[in-house]
């Protein structure tokens, strides 16, 4: 399908949308049963390379991702609030119980021992890593998750999540075409989570909004670390609703981008 937003920013990488889905896409790049990793990676090869590529719940291989996909809360087991809280904050620092901390990484590789001991830093503190945990929006819903180029989308194919990368001049015309409507001044969200909770369940509870507002990732640099082979340093992704997408399209054709302010840039 085609777009004028897209056609007329005409960037270096065009949108991508995110589907869920309960069935296991054919054409798509996917881990095998058991194996997992970073999700950021795949997306990093949906956005730059073009490729259809797709995350399930067999490929899970952290909380982050169960809850930024919308498969439950990341919870697996008692204890794992504890956990992910002191690795998001201060790693063995923040511990309630340090010894048994440092204990449940004893089986770990020595590089993946030192990160979970000093910790992600996303959060100052124990404390305040649990109460936005706790806050995180929770939806339970599909077995994949489904991330391919706009390009490809197809006609009754709603997506959950339109997912922009752009760098930094790209992203002020979008951001003004998503202001030109609104009359408050706070319209954007940059939530303290990670990349794939940003374009995913902070995006998904969006949609549930009367007035949604897109969300500006990833600041977390674990994230970043998965996607720097794909995607430049200076770009970023900016996310949200398929309705929210929809109106700035309807926008787009009466915007900044048919001024010389744009076209002689």
């Amino acid at each position: 399908m085609e777009f004028n937003i897209v056609n007329e920013i005409n960037g270096k990488f065009n949108p991508i949308v995110l589907i869920k889905s309960d069935e296991k896409p054919n054409d798509a790049i996917i881990p095998k049963p058991g194996k997992g990793g970073c999700v950021m990676a795949f997306i990093s090869q949906t956005i730059a390379k073009r490729k259809t590529t797709a995350f399930g719940r067999e490929n899970v291989s952290c909380g982050g991702i169960e809850t930024g996909m919308g498969w439950g809360d990341g919870f697996t087991h008692e204890g794992a609030l504890e956990f992910q809280a002191t690795f998001l904050s201060q790693g063995a620092d923040s511990a309630k119980d340090r010894d048994k901390f440092l204990k449940s990484l004893e089986n770990k590789p020595t590089h993946i021992q030192e990160m979970f001991k000093k910790g992600e830093r996303i959060y100052c503190d124990y404390e305040t890593a649990v109460e936005h945990i706790k806050s995180r929006p929770i939806y339970d819903d599909k077995d994949y998750v489904i991330f391919k180029p706009i390009e490809l989308l197809e006609e009754g194919e709603i997506p959950q999540s339109v997912v922009f990368t752009l760098n930094p001049i790209e992203l002020s015309a979008v951001l003004q075409i998503n202001s030109s409507f609104r009359s408050k001044t706070a319209h954007i969200l940059t939530p303290q989570a990670s990349a794939c909770q940003a374009i995913g369940s902070f995006t998904f509870e969006q949609a549930e909004k009367d007035d949604p507002v897109p969300l500006l990732s990833p600041i977390d640099f674990a994230a970043r670390a998965h996607m720097k082979h794909f995607i430049p340093d200076e770009y970023m992704c900016l996310s949200m609703p398929w309705k929210l997408f929809l109106k700035l399209e309807e926008l787009s054709k009466k915007s900044v981008l048919q001024t010389h302010l744009w076209k002689d840039w």
